[in-house]
This record gives structure tokens, C-alpha cells and sequence, in this order.
């Protein structure tokens, strides 16, 4: 009898340590449970009006990449809905997000990342944002974002050296209100900034219990198109440098946890072979985000065929076909990779209903999360129209290559 309720409950606490966090199990309808020490968690934020990601590392370091806000129509293509409304600043609600999800008892966020300098990702200079006089910065997107929730250390790819570097921003207002925003809150605040390096593997490290997860680290993969590769930077663009653009320029990095691997590059995309440069450094991965929202020159076979991810999230602002470009979902999917985007207008879903049924998700948050020791991970849809955060859509467990 003792040997059969031994038996019992060992399966009870395989059971619970496989299916939930906290002992609690996600389930459709109900809010996401709240992530635990051990699990490593990826949230694609969708507002949109911009990129956002949230990293919470196993040991509980958090790691926030992009904040990107706009508020006018585009030129050529409607903007898709507002999430969760059009009464909520993208930078409020992601705010609200990040504060919703990350360890309980934080007040701040460890690091920020920006890859690259362009509204979608850092923000834009809108007429109805209020301007903050004391700093002489607006508040917009990555400023913006700071004034909700703080963060301990923010990192991009030209720090120190914006000229130099012939940073390429859709507006120049905006990278001197950026410029001017950070260098004001080093003084008044203690904040502390840094240029990304290439090659690096420990400048986002834990902070908290690194030696207990000695499996996962956080690796710079390309900036300013420079690929780190065996142990050196390739110059992709070495000999038209001049003409290099700030999509190509974005900073990406690869996470890796056990056997779990997890690709972030900003707007990367096939520009000289950058794309296939960064995947063959990579080699296979789990999961990926996709260069520049999926567009035409982003995410092209050849170097789909190298990462051959189990799980792709796009994101997506604009009534558009080729952002997520739906002509590439079919090969996607023949791969074995399963697609998920954030946004996509109704009125495309309405017109090409059979192309969008390869997407798992067309609207949503799209969480991954990663079980203790990188074996295996879920991908979750969370509803994006209120800030309950419930589960729409559970896949998973995959397991991890």
C-alpha cells in the first residue's frame, strides 16, 4: 500500500512540476500564471504600435528589448487595431504588461536593449506626447516606457559614438530627445548606459542567482552589420559601408538554455547576406523573432533552412500583405515551423482566409516559455484587448532540439 501512494504521488508532483508554474497550470480562459525560478519566459507584447519584448531569466533577471510608439497613420497602409484600446498610450500598456509579469516584488527592469533606431522600436516625436521640460526630452516610446517602469542599464548599438557610427533614424529629433534622455538620467538617476559588443556573452548576465543556471547565457550575435562568427567579427558590408541602412545595422543576440536556443535581431534581413551570415553563426534554433515583421527580404529560405526554427513570432502595425508577408507561410510551415503574429488587419483575414489559416495566431501576446534545464517549452496566445492577460491559445510542450 505505502509503495502504490509513494507511486501516487511521485506522479502527482510530475505531473504539477511538467504542467504548471507555482503548482498552478495554464488554462484556457484564465489568466497566464505568473512565471517561476527555473522557467524562462519570452513575451512579444502587441500593442500595435511597436515592438516589445519581455525576458525574465530563469534566475529572475528581467530584460526588456525595443519600445517602440507611433501614433500617426501610414502614408500607403491603414494601421492595424490599437491594443488594448485607442484610449491606452502603447507605452502604458506595455508598461502595465511588464509590471503585470515580471518577479513579484520589482519595482524596475535590469536591462533594456534597443536594436536600432527607428519609431517602431524606440518611439516616435508625436504632437499629443507630453514633453518632459527638466530633461528636455519627450515622452515617447523607450523615454516614455523609463518614466512608467524603470530600468537599471540601457544598451544600443552606438552608445558614445552616434556620429560615428552615422546612426540613420527615421527622424533626428527624435535621436537627440533619445540622446538628451539619457544622458539626464545618468545624472539625476543612476542610470547606466552601454554600447552593445559584439561577441559578447556575459553583458546581460543574471543578476541574482547566476551560479545556479550555469546552462544559460545571453549571446551578441551582430550590430551595425558586423557578425560575430568562430570567435571574430565578419564584416558583411566591408566594402559598400557607406550605403549600409539602420534596419541592417540592428543589434541581435541568441539565448540559449539546456538545448534551448532562441534568436532576436531587430530588422535584420537579407541585405548583402546579412541574414544568412547571422544564421549560419547561430545554427539551429527552438524559436525566433522575425526580422523586420516578416517582410519580403526577411526571413528568406536560405537562411530559414539554417536556423529551421519549431516556432516563428511576427510582428506586425500596418493593414499590410507583406508585413507578416503572407507568401512565405507556406514554405514556413513545410519546414516545420509553426507562425504566430500579433496583429493582422481584419480586412486581410476577411480577403485571403486560407493563406492566414497557416498562422497559429493573428492577434494575441505570444508567450514561450522554457521548463527548467532547456528541454522543453509552450507558446501561449494571451488576449491583447484587456489587461487580464487570458489564455486564448495553449501549444506545447515542444521539445527542445
Amino acid at each position: 500500500m505505502k509503495r502504490i501512494v509513494s507511486i501516487v504521488l511521485l506522479s502527482l508532483a510530475v505531473v504539477l512540476f511538467t504542467a504548471g508554474y507555482n503548482g498552478k497550470k495554464a488554462r484556457i480562459g484564465q489568466t497566464l500564471p505568473a512565471w517561476s525560478e527555473g522557467y524562462f519566459d519570452i513575451h512579444t507584447i502587441s500593442t500595435g504600435r511597436g515592438e516589445c519584448l519581455l525576458l525574465i531569466m530563469p534566475d529572475g533577471t528581467t530584460m526588456v528589448v525595443d519600445a517602440g510608439e507611433f501614433s500617426r497613420e501610414g502614408k500607403k497602409h491603414k494601421n492595424v487595431l490599437q491594443r488594448p484600446n485607442d484610449k491606452t498610450r502603447p507605452t502604458k500598456a506595455f508598461a502595465d504588461y511588464i509590471r503585470h509579469f515580471i518577479p513579484e516584488g520589482r519595482s524596475a527592469v535590469d536591462y533594456f536593449n534597443l536594436s536600432h533606431f527607428h519609431m517602431d522600436h524606440m518611439g516616435n516625436l508625436e504632437p499629443e506626447y507630453e514633453h518632459f521640460a527638466e530633461g528636455n526630452y519627450t515622452l515617447t516610446g523607450v523615454m516614455s516606457l523609463y518614466h512608467h517602469i524603470p530600468f537599471r542599464e540601457i544598451n544600443d548599438r552606438a552608445y558614445g559614438a552616434y556620429d560615428s557610427l552615422k546612426v540613420k533614424a527615421m527622424s533626428v529629433g527624435v535621436m537627440e530627445h533619445y540622446k538628451r534622455f539619457i544622458n539626464y538620467n545618468m545624472a539625476k538617476n543612476g542610470l547606466k548606459a552601454t554600447r552593445f559588443e559584439l561577441g559578447a556573452v556575459n553583458q546581460f548576465a543574471m543578476q541574482y542567482k547566476p551560479e545556479k543556471y550555469p546552462n544559460f547565457r545571453i549571446e551578441n550575435v551582430c550590430s551595425n552589420g558586423y557578425v560575430w562568427d568562430n570567435g571574430k567579427a565578419v564584416d558583411v558590408y566591408e566594402d559598400i559601408r557607406s550605403k549600409i541602412r539602420e534596419n541592417a545595422s540592428s543589434c541581435g543576440f541568441v539565448v540559449r538554455y539546456g538545448k534551448f536556443d532562441f534568436l532576436t535581431a531587430g530588422d535584420i534581413g537579407d541585405y548583402n547576406d546579412l541574414e544568412l551570415c547571422v544564421a549560419k553563426a547561430v545554427g539551429e534554433v527552438d524559436a525566433v523573432k522575425a526580422h523586420h515583421h516578416l517582410s519580403p527580404h526577411s526571413m528568406c529560405r536560405p537562411s530559414m533552412e539554417v536556423l529551421r526554427p519549431k516556432t516563428l513570432v511576427a510582428t506586425s502595425f500596418y493593414v499590410r500583405e507583406i508585413q507578416p508577408d503572407k507568401s512565405k507561410f507556406g514554405f514556413i510551415n513545410n519546414l516545420g515551423c509553426d507562425i504566430y503574429c500579433t496583429s493582422v488587419g481584419e480586412a486581410l483575414l476577411e480577403q485571403y482566409p486560407q493563406e492566414y489559416a497557416a498562422c497559429k495566431a493573428t492577434s494575441g501576446h505570444i508567450v514561450i516559455r522554457v521548463a527548467p534545464k532547456g528541454n522543453k517549452y509552450w507558446v501561449y496566445t494571451l488576449d491583447d484587448s484587456n489587461s487580464e492577460y487570458r489564455v486564448t491559445r495553449i501549444d506545447g510542450p515542444f521539445k527542445c532540439k
